[in-house]
Parts: structure tokens; sequence; C-alpha cells
């Protein structure tokens, strides 16, 4: 057995980094919660997490509850049912290194498991920056690679990177986050297959849920395999189809700083799949700089990254899950209002005429990548009746690092979403609730202030 691997070195990091050089990052985390927990609002009334909480619930009440619903269950089934609300709407946030959804899952986890064990709002921020740092250490091990061959890794670097989350919620030693890290390899699965299909809006609750089962199994003496990770028949070789880069896995030291300060998480401006944001924001930049009438347009071509432009497999949805993932109907939408809101995908919006009459004048190309090489920027080119032709390119989109959504924009967005299913007085206790975590408050006050 290896004693000094990655995986013992991941876990002795979660176990031992100083308090203090993770709450640093107490405003970085919050604004994640925060996001987080908005769009869990805004899709708690939706029909998959509806289902998955109908199903749940026949085993039993507990500690844990629902958020925007006040049900208590068990930890893992409440967790389950708020990571399908966070994702349902695909409205959560990306993190680089992950390829995936991140608060998405960490926040149900740590949320759920958390009112059980009546954890502290401190408590909930330090287990997020953590959990993020182990989806940082998995995620520079196995990817592009893993994406790219098709696995979600929202769904499988998510639990394990819930995994550890979980760990230091419960101030696990080494040795038990390690054992935790090791069952949460073994419970991480789901494929890009599930893209617009009802399935994909689950896998965040399914990596939450394992997050908590690893972490609870292993504080009751339950093992795995002491180097899940790295290494013959682990995570990296056979998720990725190579061993991971040499210390590409390894946590951070001392002096470096964490993955939320140097990578940031990227937030949403638009409720799709982030394979169409930086075609929306092109498309958009030119619509507003250009005073573009939509009657005129004749043809819109986008060009972006081949890995990315095949998660948009609808090009003629049928329901609005599947309209996330066309970039013809978000063009489409987006070129004929002037903008992208959740009501664009509810009810009847995807059918309306003008939006179908501009679906079949938008093209779609995918530009092959070299794993080595950064990603091609995204090029949208908008044709009008008179020939005109008006291009945009862009690299980083509205809400990354890069180009940051202004805190308006994010009040904006929380107040959108959590509106949903609360009064304006609601709104403001839950938004004075997850702001005041870094000072005191608890789990079980946080999410008092989620229930309608």
């Amino acid at each position: 057995m290896d004693e000094t691997g990655t995986t013992q070195r991941i876990a002795e990091w979660i176990a031992t980094v100083p308090r203090p050089r993770i709450a640093r990052a107490a405003p970085l985390a919050i604004e994640g919660i925060r996001d987080a927990i908005g769009v869990i609002l805004a899709g708690a009334a939706e029909p998959v997490p509806r289902k998955v909480l109908a199903a749940v619930t026949r085993w039993g009440s507990g500690p844990a509850r629902v958020i925007g619903h006040g049900q208590g269950l068990p930890a893992p089934w409440a967790a389950l049912v708020n990571g399908a609300a966070a994702h349902v709407l695909d409205y959560d946030d990306t993190f680089a290194p992950l390829n995936g959804h991140a608060t998405a899952v960490l926040v149900p986890a740590i949320l759920a498991l958390g009112e059980e064990r009546a954890s502290t709002g401190p408590d909930l921020l330090d287990a997020l920056v953590v959990g993020l740092e182990v989806m940082a250490c998995v995620g520079r091990g196995v990817n592009p690679k893993h994406y790219a061959l098709g696995w979600h890794a929202t769904s499988t670097i998510g639990a394990i990177g819930a995994a550890g989350a979980c760990a230091r919620l419960l101030k696990l030693s080494a040795s038990e986050a390690r054992d935790s890290l090791s069952l949460g390899v073994s419970m991480a699965a789901g494929t890009r297959m599930q893209l617009g299909a009802e399935a994909k809006s689950m896998h965040a609750g399914f990596a939450a849920k394992a997050g908590i089962l690893a972490a609870t199994l292993a504080e009751a003496g339950a093992g795995g395999a002491v180097e899940a990770l790295d290494g013959r028949w682990r995570f990296a070789e056979l998720y990725a189809g190579r061993p991971a880069p040499e210390g590409a896995m390894l946590p951070p030291s001392e002096n470096e700083a964490l993955a939320i300060e140097s990578i940031g998480i990227s937030y949403k401006a638009y409720p799709t799949c982030a394979a169409t944001h930086l075609s929306l924001d092109a498309l958009l930049a030119l619509r507003d700089r250009e005073g573009i009438d939509p009657s005129r347009i004749t043809a819109i071509e986008t060009d972006l990254p081949l890995v990315l432009s095949r998660n948009l497999m609808h090009p003629r949805p049928t329901t609005g899950m599947e309209a996330r993932f066309s970039m013809e109907y978000c063009l489409a939408a987006a070129a004929a209002q002037g903008r992208l809101t959740l009501a664009d995908f509810e009810g009847d919006a995807i059918h309306r005429d003008t939006i179908r009459a501009l679906m079949p004048r938008i093209t779609m190309r995918g530009v092959p990548e070299r794993e080595d090489a950064p990603s091609p920027p995204t090029r949208v080119a908008v044709r009008l009746d008179d020939g005109t032709v008006l291009t945009e390119t862009r690299t980083d989109r509205l809400g990354s690092r890069g180009n940051p959504m202004s805190e308006a924009d994010h009040d904006a967005k929380f107040r959108d979403c959590a509106g949903r299913v609360m009064d304006a007085a609601g709104v403001a206790r839950a938004l004075a609730a997850i702001n005041g975590l870094a000072t005191g408050g608890d789990a079980a006050s946080l999410v008092d202030a989620l229930i309608p």
C-alpha cells in the first residue's frame, strides 16, 4: 500500500489545512453559496426535483430539510433533492478545473449534512472551499480528457469533491478522509449522454448524496483502497484513459493560492448550458452595438470548441430542458428579444413562431482542440439582408474571472430566482442569512430562511 500517494496527500490536506487559511476566502465562498441557493430556490418547484422528492419521501423523515419546501429528510436524500433543484434549470455555476458544476453539488451536500450535525456558518464556508480544492486537484489530473470522453464531471469528480467537503465538515482524521475520498471514487458515475434529459438534472444530487454517504461511512470506520485516485485501475487511468500528469493532483502548498482564489467560480448570466454562453455574449453584444433588427437577419453562424458543441445535442428542441442544450434555440431567442431568461424555457415559450422562424438560419460549427493548447475562441457572424456580415469574437464569458458579473448582476439574479417562491421580505431574509455566514449562524438557521 502507498501511504504517501496522491489520495493520502489530499486527505492529509483536508484534515490539516488551517482554518484561518481557508477563512480568507470566505467572501468568495459566500458568493458561491448565494448563487447556488438562488438557483435551488428557482428550481425547487420544477418537475424533476418534485419527482425525486416524491420518490425518497417513502424512506422516512429526518433533520435535513428540502429547500423551498421544508420537508425534513435524512441528509443524503435532502442533498439528492436539493442537488436536482440546483441543476435542473442549468443556471448553476461552473468551475474550470472540474469542467462541471461545483456548488450545485457541494452546497446541497454541506447544507444537508450541516443541518443534521448542527454545523456553524463558518463550518459551511470552510467545507465549501475545501471541496472546491479537492475538485480542482482531481480535475487537473483527468481533464480535459475525462470530459472529452463523455463523462459528466459534475457527477463523477463531483462525488469525490463532495466526499472531501463532507469529510472536512465532519472533522475527519486524515485516514478517515482518505477513506471518504476512496468511497467517493466508488460512487463516481454519470455521462454526458444525459444532457437534455431529466437524469442530467439529478447528477448534481447523486454526487451530493454520494459525498455524504462516503464521509459518514468513513466516519463509521468503513474503508476503501488507500490509493484510489492515481495509478493502475484507479480513477485517472480508468476515467481519462491515462495516468494523471505528475504532480497534477497534489493539493496546494502553504504558499500557493487556493483554487477559489486563483481560478475562481464562473457564474451564469443565462439559464442555459454553458457551451452556449460565449456565443450568446457575442451575439447580444453585436445586437446592442449595431442595433440589429432581427427581421433583417438571414444567417447566424457560430464557431466554438468541438468538445463544447457536442453538448448541444438538440437542434430542434421539443421541451424546455432540451432547449437549454440547443444553440439554435438559444441564439434565436436572444436575437429576437435581446435577452434570454428563465421564462424563455417555460410552457410553450420554445414554440413561439418568431423564434422558430430564426432557428433554421443558425449554423453551429465545432472547432477541434488540442489537449496541450488553449481552447479556440468563440466567434459569431450575423449576416443581414443587404449582405452585411457582422462578427464578434469572445474568449471569456460573462460571469467568469476574466469577465465578471457585477455585484448588481449577482443581486438581480438571486432576487429573480428566489422571487419565484418567496415574497420580497423572504428574499431579504435569505440574503441576510447567507451574508452573515462568516460571522455566525448555523446550517439550521440558514435553511430556516430558505423556507417560504
